[in-house]
């Protein structure tokens, strides 16, 4: 592919990894119809895109300070809670939670309804600690960039400018713990659900529809590609009609565990089916360490013992067998964990991470993030929403020994 021309648009993506605590990190960032002559992107990637061949990918490794703010200590700030806005902060302040600096008054350069998100770190008596700091600020990241299309067209020079590794980096970071310490996430009555009568009856009728838009169900079927291997014995864990593993995938079984019996009968990939309520009765029928792999699609927000799930499930993989747990921005509201509908997105990547470390059975715990793809154009939803749903991934390994 040649190098792109000044008046080009092209569909790149960025491929931004991180880690902090041991945890690695991959937000996928898909970038529509990039402008070559007044969009942004850093420095040496842009050059690339201008002047060199687009064949291969091209990368750079940021430094702290160089794509985010530097982390600034007086971005910390002792805020009385008189100075808060509290109806904002829902079910009240959490320890570890993000927050709209809008919330905040006395600081110069807050404005009421600015979203910008704060964290706040601890909570004592009637102030708290805010981090006003970017989420990313102060950890290193490789950024990796690829052109996907491009078209050319005629000469334009008006138009708005898009800074996409500002757009990409809007979230991540939020999923990390602060100075290592576990957000507070377990109080009981984050897990009550608005409508608390038992799951069965709510799922007993068919519900034969797509979840999520066509474009992410492709992605989240890619992305169990990287995860899978043929040949593994897999349970589907919360399943229903489509488990989106790609067909040509030779699983040696899967096997789907789910509420509707009608749904799962008609998800041509099972190989088997279980039906069975989780919130009820979390012990899974199966051995000890007899699957390859274990996956939750776009389920594991309705979990209200979850820990004790996720144990459960490194019970029944083989060592070394992978958890993986995706899910985007919908969901049945009335099912629901109460926290969920009140985290950022990148907090719900941090609240499935804490249920893998807080049981303590995985390894090797990673998360991936796939935003910014267009929407169908035959999608329902188009053109109000223009952006195809996210996809959100926490996976983790089980212990190849014993866990200590």
């Amino acid at each position: 592919m040649k190098a792109l021309s000044p008046c080009a648009l092209a569909d790149l993506s960025f491929d931004i990894t991180w880690e902090k605590d041991g945890i690695a990190h991959q937000e996928h960032y898909f970038a529509d119809q990039f402008n070559c002559w007044r969009d942004i992107v850093p420095d040496p990637l842009l050059k690339h895109i201008r002047n060199g061949s687009m064949e291969d990918p091209v990368s750079l490794q940021a430094k702290p300070g160089e794509l985010v703010p530097e982390y600034r200590p007086d971005n910390v700030h002792y805020i009385p809670k008189s100075r808060l806005d509290i109806f904002l902060a829902g079910d009240g302040l959490v320890r570890g939670r993000f927050y709209p600096q809008g919330m905040i008054s006395g600081i110069p350069g807050i404005f009421k309804g600015n979203i910008t998100p704060f964290r706040c770190v601890d909570i004592d008596g009637d102030s708290i600690r805010a981090d006003l700091n970017h989420p990313m600020a102060g950890i290193p990241m490789d950024v990796t960039l690829r052109v996907h299309s491009k078209l050319f067209r005629s000469e334009e020079r008006g138009g708005c400018c898009t800074d996409w590794i500002e757009l990409a980096l809007s979230g991540p970071g939020m999923q990390a713990r602060y100075n290592r310490q576990p957000t507070d996430f377990f109080l009981k009555k984050f897990f009550d659900r608005r409508d608390p009568r038992r799951d069965p009856r709510y799922y007993a009728r068919d519900r034969f529809v797509q979840h999520i838009d066509d474009t992410a169900r492709q992605n989240l079927s890619d992305l169990y590609e990287t995860i899978l291997r043929p040949g593994d014995a897999v349970l589907d864990l919360m399943a229903g009609w489509e488990s989106h593993i790609p067909g040509e995938l030779d699983l040696s079984s899967l096997h789907g565990l789910g509420l509707n019996a009608n749904e799962l009968k008609g998800n041509k990939q099972l190989t088997a089916h279980t039906v069975q309520d989780l919130n009820t009765n979390g012990r899974l029928a199966f051995g000890d360490a007899c699957f390859d792999a274990v996956i939750c699609s776009l389920s594991v927000e309705y979990l209200i013992n979850p820990v004790a799930v996720f144990k459960e499930v490194a019970r029944v993989l083989k060592p070394g067998g992978v958890f993986a747990v995706t899910f985007s921005n919908r969901w049945f509201p009335e099912k629901a964990i109460r926290i969920w509908e009140e985290l950022h997105d990148f907090e719900r990547v941090g609240l499935v991470t804490e249920y893998f470390l807080e049981s303590g059975r995985y390894e090797s715990v990673s998360t991936v993030s796939m935003r910014g793809y267009p929407r169908p154009y035959g999608d329902k939803y188009f053109p109000a929403i223009m952006s195809s749903d996210p996809v959100h991934c926490v996976i983790g390994r089980k212990f190849t020994v014993a866990a200590p």
